[in-house]
């Protein structure tokens, strides 16, 4: 009984990074600038990688950092079929060091999943 309770610990520990790495949605953070006021911020876009996923809420580093979406990131529940995107963004500074993306957790239908910089 021991063996198999160690057996499927090891197996949890092992498969847990890979479900990670087989999210149905991609992330990228990039710097930009808001059009007219010319205000830093990090940029922020989930991609669906599946047909039919529903993203509940964000917690961009440990809920560290403003959200700017209605909602600051929850109750989102916003639908993406393949492709599609859903952007946000959150505040910084000129140097981009304030808020800079180290880990997003996206609350979904399927899941939640975790990224990390």
């Amino acid at each position: 009984m021991m063996f198999k309770t160690l057996l499927t610990t090891l197996l949890l520990a092992v498969s847990l990074p890979l479900l990670a790495e087989n999210a149905p949605l991609s992330v990228n953070a990039q710097q930009a600038y808001l059009p007219r006021v010319n205000f830093p911020v990090w940029q922020l876009t989930l991609t669906s990688l599946d047909n039919d996923i529903t993203i509940q809420s964000l917690s961009l580093n440990r809920g560290n950092c403003l959200i700017s979406m209605s909602g600051r990131g929850q109750n989102v529940n916003k639908r993406l079929g393949y492709g599609q995107t859903l952007s946000f963004t959150t505040p910084s500074n000129s140097t981009f060091t304030q808020c800079r993306p180290l880990e997003l957790t996206v609350q979904t239908s399927q899941g939640n999943f975790t990224f990390n910089w």
